[in-house]
């Protein structure tokens, strides 16, 4: 029997994992209902019941590895995060915190702790942007951030219907009314830090205190399609010319020192009829802020659009604006951030707090239960690329940090408030 947190099956796992959707030249693609999410999801129930697990799917595409408590009636303490990756991905961000959640758990099984408490690890759908333009879908959906009967018409950009996607990795618009976000007493998700913090502190561990803010326009610009070779320079509308002013404007507002707590990024650009010997006519493209501080990224956001208006219009060209993402910031339980912080202290390490200027479902489920996260060491700060890497020794500290604090939460919480005010 195991009788601790074994790295060896973490870093297996991983392994797994990172062989489904891997791309010839390095990287991973496994979006939201794709081929490869389907072969991940399999692979993780085939774990999720090798642990001793009750396996289950909700009708938000959930996925839930569930050991019963021995009171029935009593609230899930749960962890995980996501398997979803972005194109050309790493093998770390989602996965990881969803098997060292596995990992604790399984240990507790194996150990004969008798837990009070269901304890649960989740990995919940589509955390990633995804062809939908759904990103935290899972999350949004189970808490209820997204309504169900708004989406039942909605259709990736290839056409395909979502009810169609959703179906296929067990889930059902239709039935999301199923869903009782009430269910859980605690979350917490365990992630790799994406930055280079914890490296540069040389620290394995940190813990989180807020999430933040994302702001995302998509924003077209309209010109006039005209020959390339026969249309004079004073003449043109040149929408792919405006866009470098666009560009060379959003560079100038995050250099501002007014700016100095805010990240953006234009990272997502198509340009039409984008042909060589064509001025190019319309560009479309998607600008994001982030911030934690929700004031200042409405004003950062405010400032842009006014930017752009006025010097579009010196340009006649035709500007559209409209607003896709506006997730607030959102700041953690304080109980669960300290008692992180204790364990991690228990762990003779140091505990440091940091922001996360990622986006993550912990934000979503910050609105139905006591949340908290913690944050494991990405070498580098690599992240969002093939490069994504966190030390085996690093993600079983993390694994035995969430036995701990699921043991301590199974034991203090008889009956949880909103405010876990007996932590």
């Amino acid at each position: 029997m195991q009788l601790g947190i074994d790295a060896s099956r973490i870093h297996r796992r991983i392994h797994v994992l990172a062989a489904i959707g891997a791309d010839p030249t390095g990287g991973i693609t496994r979006p939201f209902g794709s081929e490869a999410d389907l072969v991940a999801r399999e692979a993780l129930r085939q774990e999720i019941v090798a642990a001793g697990l009750n396996y289950r799917v909700d009708a938000a595409g959930n996925q839930w590895g569930i050991l019963p408590g021995r009171d029935s009636h009593t609230k899930l303490l749960v962890v995980g995060s996501h398997l979803d990756t972005v194109p050309h991905g790493g093998a770390y961000d989602g996965a990881a915190g969803v098997l060292v959640s596995l990992e604790a758990i399984q240990t507790l099984h194996e150990t004969g702790y008798r837990n009070h408490h269901p304890l649960a690890v989740v990995a919940f759908t589509g955390e990633e942007p995804n062809s939908f333009g759904l990103s935290t879908l899972g999350s949004r959906l189970y808490t209820g951030r997204l309504s169900a009967a708004d989406l039942l018409e909605h259709h990736s950009a290839s056409g395909e219907p979502l009810q169609d996607a959703l179906v296929r990795v067990g889930g059902d618009l239709r039935s999301c009314d199923t869903l009782n976000p009430s269910e859980v007493a605690v979350f917490i998700e365990p992630h790799v830090e994406q930055s280079g913090r914890l490296d540069d502190a040389n620290l394995p561990i940190g813990v989180v205190d807020r999430i933040t803010g994302i702001y995302r326009d998509h924003v077209t610009l309209t010109g006039e399609q005209n020959h390339a070779g026969t249309t004079r320079m004073g003449d043109r509308k040149d929408a792919l010319d405006a866009f470098a002013d666009a560009i060379s404007l959003f560079e100038t507002l995050l250099q501002m020192p007014w700016a100095d707590w805010m990240v953006g990024t234009i990272g997502q650009v198509q340009v039409y009829p984008n042909a060589i010997n064509i001025v190019p006519s319309r560009v479309d493209f998607i600008v994001e802020l982030r911030s934690t501080d929700l004031e200042q990224l409405h004003a950062g956001a405010q400032r842009y659009h006014q930017q752009l208006t006025a010097h579009m219009s010196q340009r006649h060209i035709a500007l559209s604006v409209d607003n896709i993402l506006d997730q607030a910031p959102e700041t953690l339980s304080p109980a669960v951030r300290n008692l992180l912080v204790q364990q991690v202290r228990a762990h003779h390490l140091t505990p440091l707090t940091v922001a996360s200027w990622a986006g993550h479902d912990a934000t979503h489920m910050t609105r139905v239960a006591p949340t908290g996260m913690l944050f494991i060491r990405s070498i580098h700060g690599k992240s969002h690329c093939p490069d994504e890497y966190s030390r085996p020794e690093d993600l079983a500290v993390a694994a035995d940090i969430l036995h701990d604090t699921m043991k301590h939460l199974d034991q203090v919480l008889e009956e949880v408030a909103p405010d876990v005010a007996s932590l």
